[in-house]
């Protein structure tokens, strides 16, 4: 027999006896529970953790945490509808959601036929994308679009104000005081 012929018969015994012992390795090397020592006291302290439920159980109250679309005022024959645009647009959008329409139809239901309507729109003094003045007219716009499909016998005038007619004095520490600058206001006379 030729030196290669012997390399290849010694490297394919080789082969087959580490093919045979390997299982027999592996089964001789499992450990079954009843083989482990018990575990230490340090050992069982250490792997329980105690669960507080003061301090994983949250409370939340209704009060303030839930927001209306709209607030309806009359003052001195004066009715102001405000529609909150947190809830009606995106940041930065003057996009009404379908849900809308049906939302500003019932709004203006009551409004006397033919009256003459203001559509204000007004934001927080913060700048985002788009500018303040932009987004407060489109806004505006959006929902008198909205309005004249349902009522197209109302008068509507349209004006944005940015920032320029707040509600409340924004405070930066409290973002409640910017969203209520943030509306869009029908006003009408009635």
């Amino acid at each position: 027999m030729s030196r290669t012929s012997k390399r290849v018969l010694r490297g394919s015994v080789v082969v087959l006896v580490s093919l045979m012992v390997a299982p027999a390795i592996a089964v001789a090397d499992t450990t079954q529970a009843e083989d482990l020592p018990e575990p230490t006291q340090a050992q069982l302290a250490k792997s329980v953790h105690v669960w507080d439920p003061t301090r994983g159980v949250h409370t939340w109250k209704l009060e303030g945490s839930v927001s209306e679309v709209e607030q309806v005022e009359t003052k001195d024959k004066e009715t102001t509808i405000t529609l909150s645009t947190d809830i009606l647009f995106t940041p930065d959008s003057s996009t009404l959601p379908g849900t809308a329409a049906q939302r500003i139809e019932k709004l203006v239901k009551d409004v006397p036929k033919g009256a003459k309507i203001k559509i204000d729109g007004h934001t927080d003094s913060v700048k985002g994308k788009v500018d303040n003045q932009k987004l407060s007219t489109d806004r505006a716009e959006s929902v008198a679009e909205a309005v004249a499909k349902k009522r197209s016998d109302l008068k509507a005038t349209v004006k944005g104000h940015a920032d320029s007619r707040p509600v409340k004095r924004e405070d930066p520490q409290d973002p409640s005081t910017r969203a209520a600058n943030r509306r869009v206001e029908i006003v009408y006379q009635g």
